[in-house]
């Protein structure tokens, strides 16, 4: 709206607006809005900036992502580059620049940045090394800017939208620039005790407690009675275990009787009672003190989704899981997950109740949970916490794995695995503390003394096992008994150690019995592996062998099939031959039979003439007698040039054809010494009617030649043009 009506937005406006961005998680939005905060109010009539203390800032900004609370400024002053004989860069200054140190940022020219490394008079030595343009020029003169801080801090309207700029840095993970920012708020403004908070945070997070409780003691000392200084500091103590302070911090929080902040109080009160249970001959008074304080909660404010989730354990702790059950249920279906301390007493519950599945369930819920909204189970770091809920899921599985193995039969072959994966978790949680614990270590020692004692029970209960498994088992015993006989040494030698020495000793009987049996086991194992991997090669062998004679088979089938169907496809590729042969022939001879038709049609056409005309063409009629005769004894010459149905065909012929020629006496080589060509002859050994049919059809054309009039069997093959002077 503002915007449309063209009046200026206000700095309050526009810092309101990236609050909003932030909390919704729009960080690049939240960016600009601060930035054209920052422009806005330099442009109110209001603003006042302290020009005094501007200097100040340079010992505290520097960052690149804080680029709004610094600017580059001339020196006047030009610094010379020069070349040393060992080939490192140094700059020689025109005169000295007020107030630069070791440590600062300049410009030199317009894009080379550096950081001053070193200063000896007018020489000054930087970080990195200015790569000049033109390797001739060894003297290169530059212009010094100076990084220093702007005005923008020295204003108090500024300090908020820087704070909550330097908030956005820890959103973004930023840190070192929110550190830088933070820092330099609490040197322009020491009474800003926001930025001591998150100062103390931030350290706290990091997991250097000792540089949170110097932030805190700052923040008491500026404000001393402030609620928000006494909660961080109650739980400072709360995360080292200092119950007495934490108590009385807590304790004097209440007297200040701040609805919310007494609220607050009591419940880590109870949490404090509740953590010490294990107090000596203090068990029921601190149980019934921690729930005191967390009904008084709830009888201020009956939707406290915490004191109820303190009630849950309380009544847990009494045994009432089932009731305890519920309320954690109720607690997850209010908060909606946003409490992961139901989601781990929740798993405790069930583990409890030996539904293990389930437990390991929420904890893993827990860890998922943890990890992305970055809740704690405790005040504690991220790693501590971590490490704590991996040894419940390890002592989940343990627990899971001994169960599992009380059935002593074949239904206890999950058990193996289950061991494996809680000495995978301790492992991991070992790895997660940064400190050293003990009973950490010795219970890691049990669980493998238990896993191998699964490994060696196996083939009694009717388990198969491998030479690894054995070896495995053997490795980890080997591993646990100095481990055990340290801890025993320390015993002796007066150190902490919260174990009894009597379980300890226990322990390395046990294991040294095992590793005496495993070493026997392992050395039969092996043996039968020997044999069974020997007897296996054998088959191996064996089947390879057979593989080989059933290809060799196949592949002298596969040769046999190829060479009968390969014969097939001769015969049949003849015997196609050997019908197109004779198809040809029938046309042939079909042909020859139309043309003779033809002639002697024409020559009765020709006889039939009036007997006036034959006496007045006597003489041409004689004439023309023989040149017919003529032409008739060349057709006959032509015909017995022709090729036969034999020239053909071969020896093909019908003996019927050959008789029916009244020529063939008479011609020697055609003699009836040649055999006569029979079905078989023709097609082979076939017996298919088709074939029948074929065989069958040469008789009936010979009656036919017959039936015309007896046509000599030599036939001939004429040309077109042949034919066309035949007719002629």
């Amino acid at each position: 709206m503002m915007k449309k009506q063209e009046k200026p937005i206000s700095w309050i406006i526009l810092t309101n607006m990236g609050v909003l961005y932030y909390e919704t998680k729009k960080y690049i939005e939240a960016a600009e809005c601060y930035e054209k905060a920052f422009k806005a109010l330099e442009l109110d009539e209001n603003y006042v900036a302290d020009e005094a203390k501007v200097i100040d800032e340079i010992d505290f900004i520097r960052n690149n992502e804080n680029h709004m609370f610094w600017n580059y400024v001339d020196s006047g002053i030009t610094a010379m580059l020069s070349t040393s004989d060992e080939g490192s860069l140094s700059w020689s200054l025109e005169k000295e620049i007020e107030g630069i140190k070791v440590g600062d940022h300049i410009r030199l020219g317009e894009s080379f940045e550096s950081e001053i490394a070193h200063i000896e008079g007018l020489d000054i030595k930087l970080k990195h090394e200015y790569a000049p343009r033109d390797d001739s020029n060894n003297n290169i003169n530059f212009t010094v800017f100076v990084k220093r801080g702007n005005e923008r801090l020295s204003n108090l309207s500024a300090i908020s939208i820087a704070f909550n700029f330097a908030r956005l840095h820890e959103a973004t993970g930023r840190i070192i620039a929110a550190v830088e920012l933070h820092k330099a708020i609490v040197k322009r403004h020491p009474s800003y005790v926001n930025s001591y908070l998150r100062l103390a945070c931030i350290s706290r997070d990091c997991g250097s407690l000792v540089d949170c409780s110097e932030w805190l003691k700052c923040a008491c000392a500026v404000a001393p009675g402030n609620p928000e200084v006494l909660i961080l500091v109650g739980n400072l103590h709360l995360s080292l275990c200092d119950w007495q302070p934490a108590q009385r911090v807590f304790n004097q929080l209440l007297e200040q009787k701040i609805p919310n902040v007494d609220a607050y109080s009591m419940l880590c009160l109870g949490n404090i009672y509740f953590d010490n249970l294990k107090t000596p001959n203090r068990y029921a008074k601190h149980l019934g003190y921690a729930a005191d304080f967390y009904r008084r909660i709830l009888n201020k404010d009956n939707a406290n989704a915490y004191a109820a989730n303190g009630i849950g354990t309380v009544l847990a702790e009494k045994g009432d899981l089932s009731r305890s059950k519920e309320i954690f249920n109720r607690v997850r279906e209010i908060s909606g997950d946003t409490i992961p301390d139901a989601l781990l007493n929740l798993g405790h519950i069930y583990l409890a109740l030996s539904k293990h599945s389930e437990a390991l369930q929420m904890y893993q819920s827990y860890m998922d949970r943890t990890s992305t909204a970055g809740a704690q189970i405790t005040t504690k770091n991220k790693d501590e916490d971590d490490a704590t809920v991996l040894l419940y899921i390890a002592f989940a599985y343990y627990d899971w794995a001994k169960q599992t193995e009380a059935f002593n039969n074949i239904k206890s072959a999950p058990a193996d695995g289950r061991y494996k994966k809680s000495i995978e978790y301790i492992l991991q949680a070992i790895k997660k503390s940064k400190k050293e614990n003990v009973v950490v270590r010795y219970n890691l020692c049990m669980t493998k003394l238990s896993a191998a004692n699964c490994v060696l029970q196996k083939t009694q209960r009717g388990m198969s096992r491998t030479a690894k498994e054995v070896k495995d088992a053997l490795d980890g015993l080997l591993e646990s008994l100095p481990t055990v006989q340290t801890m025993i040494q320390w015993k002796k030698e007066k150190k902490k150690v919260p174990i009894s020495t009597a379980a300890m000793q226990n322990f390395v009987h046990n294991c040294r019995n095992f590793i005496e049996i495993a070493q026997n086991t392992l050395n039969d194992e092996l043996n039968k592996e020997a044999e069974a991997n020997e007897k296996r090669e054998l088959q191996r062998l064996e089947t390879l062998s057979k593989l080989k004679e059933q290809e060799i088979q196949e592949l002298e089938r596969k040769e046999r099939e190829a060479k009968e169907q390969e014969e097939r496809d001769r015969k049949a590729r003849l015997k196609m031959e050997k019908v197109d042969a004779l198809v040809q022939g029938w046309e042939f001879e079909a042909k020859m039979k139309e043309e003779e038709s033809k002639k002697k049609k024409n020559k009765a056409d020709a006889e039939v003439v009036p007997q006036a005309e034959d006496a007045i063409f006597d003489e041409s009629s004689d004439e023309e007698d023989g040149t017919a005769n003529d032409n008739d004894d060349i057709v006959q010459g032509e015909n017995s040039n022709q090729p036969t149905d034999k020239d053909l065909f071969g020896e093909d012929d019908d003996s019927d054809d050959d008789d029916f020629n009244g020529e063939s006496n008479d011609n020697p080589e055609r003699d009836g010494s040649k055999p006569e060509v029979t079905k078989q002859d023709l097609f082979g050994d076939s017996d298919s009617d088709e074939e029948q049919n074929i065989a069958q059809k040469r008789p009936n054309d010979d009656v036919q030649n017959e039936d015309i009039g007896g046509a000599p069997k030599k036939r001939r093959i004429q040309d077109d043009d042949e034919e066309n002077e035949a007719e002629f």
